[in-house]
């Protein structure tokens, strides 16, 4: 996890995901009871279970901003020590002098802090150790050593985030070692798990489905009452290509179901590839949240870009309409001021929008002035009248 190209893949599946859908049509804002047709799941998603929690880790400048779409942030501890063992003992960089407890615990505070993830006090602590992980070990006295380490640094780390679930980060769907990883929940030492449920270039949806319920049902099986934080993220390793739409949808439906939350992993929306999955991405957390687009209007915007890219520190005007698809005449109303998400601003062309029959349009501009300022590299942006509010999610360079 902690180097997108040095991800390990651990088996090739079958087919490659579909290529990402035409950009321009994933621009659209999102409409009131589905995804836009580009991202558009082969079901509509189903509402979350109560207390679902979508996490989210990003850092670094531009980071998208999956906070504004309802996410928490939480932390991810890496191996900066790179920590191994083997028959003999465990090491940190090669060498049997390990850190102390002072720098362990600081460095977790660190990756703790606003200066990398800044991840709220009670939201999970992962530790992505995967050399020590115990499923990558070999059974034996290495598995043995390891674990030692483990119940050692599971210990500084709830000194050093006491009020956080900790977790591993693993490959949960392998039994490797399983006694001992379950010791340590049963010792509380882990409580939360974080199997890795990334998507991989030429795998199947049915061979992740293959993976993911193999995770939970491990996870499930060794610590019920242990929570499960599955990792995903929007590209496809180790191409970095964005998944489509409806594979998002597909991954939010299975972890929805099934597991506790998700954490979304270090996932950037740096062009316009990536549009497709910040439209879909942004109706599965309307879902989530229970604020997606209301009323009787569909709304698109259209972006001179082509896509849903819109530049910094400069105004864009973009053409808007608005669609009546509902059944019944809706009453005059008026649009709403365009000042809700930092960064934005704009005033509308025509302001007030006439009674419309079902299925009739009315079109109006808005000259939308993004500041050079403007940190996050997508923006959920809210189109609102009297009577509707649609979402619509764009990405900012």
């Amino acid at each position: 996890m902690q180097r997108r190209n040095a991800l390990s893949v651990l088996r090739a599946t079958c087919a490659r995901p579909l290529a990402a859908v035409a950009a321009v049509l994933a621009l659209a804002a999102l409409p009131t009871t589905a995804p836009p047709a580009a991202a558009q799941s082969p079901g509509a998603p189903s509402a979350a279970a109560a207390g679902f929690t979508v996490y989210t880790n990003e850092r670094g400048a531009h980071p998208p901003g999956h906070p504004q779409y309802g996410a928490t942030k939480a932390t991810v501890v890496y191996d900066v020590f790179a920590y191994t063992c083997d028959a003999v003992t465990c090491y940190s960089n090669g060498s049997t002098t390990l850190p102390s407890q002072a720098t362990y615990e600081a460095k977790v505070k660190e990756y703790m802090g606003a200066s990398q993830f800044g991840g709220e006090p009670t939201a999970p602590v992962v530790l992505d150790f995967e050399a020590i992980e115990l499923t990558q070990v070999p059974t034996g006295q290495a598995a043995t050593n390891a674990y030692n380490l483990w119940r050692q640094l599971l210990q500084w780390t709830r000194n050093a985030a006491p009020q956080a679930p900790i977790c591993h980060y693993g490959y949960d769907w392998l039994t490797r070692n399983q006694n001992l990883i379950k010791q340590l929940h049963v010792d509380n030492l882990l409580n939360c798990f974080a199997p890795r449920a990334y998507f991989y270039d030429g795998q199947s949806l049915a061979a992740w489905d293959s993976d993911f319920d193999a995770a939970i049902a491990r996870d499930r099986a060794m610590a019920p009452s242990h929570p499960i934080y599955p990792y995903v993220n929007p590209y496809s390793f180790n191409s970095q290509a964005y998944v489509p739409g409806n594979t998002w949808a597909h991954m939010f439906a299975k972890v929805k179901a099934s597991a506790d939350g998700v954490v979304i992993w270090e996932s950037t929306a740096n062009n316009a590839n990536a549009c497709a999955w910040v439209s879909q991405n942004s109706y599965e957390m309307g879902v989530i949240t229970g604020t997606g687009s209301t009323g009787p209007f569909t709304v698109s915007a259209t972006l001179p870009s082509g896509n849903c890219v819109v530049p910094r520190g400069t105004t864009t005007t973009v053409p808007v309409t608005l669609t009546n698809t509902s059944a019944a005449t809706t009453p005059a109303t008026q649009m709403q001021s365009f000042n809700s998400t930092p960064g934005f601003s704009g005033s509308w062309k025509y302001w007030n929008v006439p009674s419309l029959a079902p299925g009739a349009t009315w079109s109006t501009e808005l000259p939308m002035a993004v500041a050079a300022t403007q940190t996050t590299s997508t923006a959920l942006l809210r189109i609102r009248t009297g009577i509707s509010d649609t979402r619509w999610a764009v990405i900012v360079q």
